[in-house]
């Protein structure tokens, strides 16, 4: 029984994953998906069969669980990050409270070092026996108390392995604009140095021959070493009076990717009670999921959810646009009314214009753009 039981929910997540991760059909009724969709036309329409699937991932640690939880998400493998799994690796938590106990129990030794120096003072006690027993007292309750805060970061859930959660509840809305997206990598010029130009081409082959150009230009960058005597002198003196100066043979050199960011722009103009009602969920899902948890005592965050976006068109994924890595999202803006303000009669706006910018949680690499993003 248990094993048929765990065989139907594997065989629910597979099609879960297939009809709303990244590729297969849609079936909201099928696979139980709770989609929100401007307009309510989406899909059927002949015009209206491109449009974005916002899928939701929720953190393990929210207070906001329910029943629609389906299941755990993972970062792509072969993207440059660590894995969560990596992340929360024994290694770097132990690393981390170790950091955080020294830390925190130097802040207690600090303090308590000072209070009892005040203490001392206020009683009319100075000296060096004094300021002994007050660095003493310190050092004790220092030790004493990274020990305790130590033990209270390990054991702490909030300080736990961090996970998200696909969640039924999903929002698709009509592409509005013409699908962008930048790639843009980091380089940097870097100057290698005459010395290691000089060496380049093996050392023993440039000490033969320093008696020509190799060996000019290896005294000309000495010169200008610190400390050398007159550097600055000499070295501007020697390329005044050759007409030459030294190359400093640059490089560019690649540092890193950037991650990408995407816009979406929508005006939503409900035509009727339901459509006004859908556009104010969307707004809201948006709302609530880019919004932070808070700790029961409020000394920590708890990271807002995730987004996995999606093209599709009709009941099946784009190929032709580019894929997204999992998302944040970043800012979103709202206005009501249009530029002149009007409503319907029971208040709410003719007019609704969104802005969301999404920022990738993942850094791309060739594997990655073999797979579509």
């Amino acid at each position: 029984m248990a094993a048929d039981i765990k065989e139907r929910q594997k065989t629910a997540l597979d099609a879960y994953k297939q009809a709303t991760s990244s590729a297969g059909k849609i079936d909201k009724n099928k696979f139980k998906v709770n989609i929100t969709q401007y307009p309510s036309d989406l899909q059927t329409a002949d015009n209206l069969k491109h449009y974005v699937l916002f899928n939701i991932n929720i953190r393990g640690k929210s207070k906001f669980n329910s029943d629609n939880i389906l299941f755990e998400t993972k970062r792509n493998p072969n993207s440059a990050n660590l894995t969560k799994d990596q992340l929360s690796s024994n290694s770097i938590k132990t690393a981390a409270v170790a950091a955080g106990a020294v830390a925190a129990g130097t802040a207690v030794g600090v303090a308590v070092s000072s209070l009892v120096s005040g203490a001392a003072k206020v009683a009319g006690k100075t000296g060096a026996a004094v300021d002994s027993f007050a660095q003493k007292a310190g050092t004790v309750a220092g030790v004493a108390g990274g020990a305790v805060i130590g033990t209270a970061m390990a054991n702490s859930d909030l300080l736990k392995k961090d996970t998200t959660y696909r969640i039924s509840d999903a929002i698709a809305l009509h592409v509005d604009g013409p699908p962008t997206v930048k790639y843009s990598m980091n380089y940097a010029n870097k100057e290698l140095g005459t010395l290691l130009g000089a060496l380049s081409g093996g050392v023993l082959d440039n000490i033969k021959g320093l008696g020509g150009e190799a060996g000019a230009a290896m005294g000309a960058s000495l010169a200008k070493l610190p400390g050398a005597m007159g550097a600055a002198d000499v070295a501007s003196a020697m390329s005044a009076a050759s007409g030459t100066s030294l190359n400093p043979f640059k490089e560019t050199v690649f540092e890193s990717v950037d991650f990408r960011s995407f816009a979406f722009k929508y005006k939503f103009f409900p035509k009727n009670k339901t459509e006004s009602d859908a556009v104010y969920n969307i707004i809201n899902t948006f709302k609530f999921h880019m919004h932070p948890d808070m700790s029961d005592g409020k000394f920590f965050f708890i990271y807002p959810s995730e987004f996995d976006i999606t093209y599709y068109f009709g009941d099946d994924e784009n190929g032709y646009f580019h894929k997204f890595a999992t998302c944040a999202l970043e800012s979103m803006d709202v206005s009501y009314g249009g530029d002149q303000f009007s409503s319907f009669r029971d208040g709410s706006p003719t007019e609704i214009n969104m802005s969301l910018t999404f920022r990738e949680l993942e850094i791309l690499t060739k594997k990655m753009i073999t797979e579509g993003y």
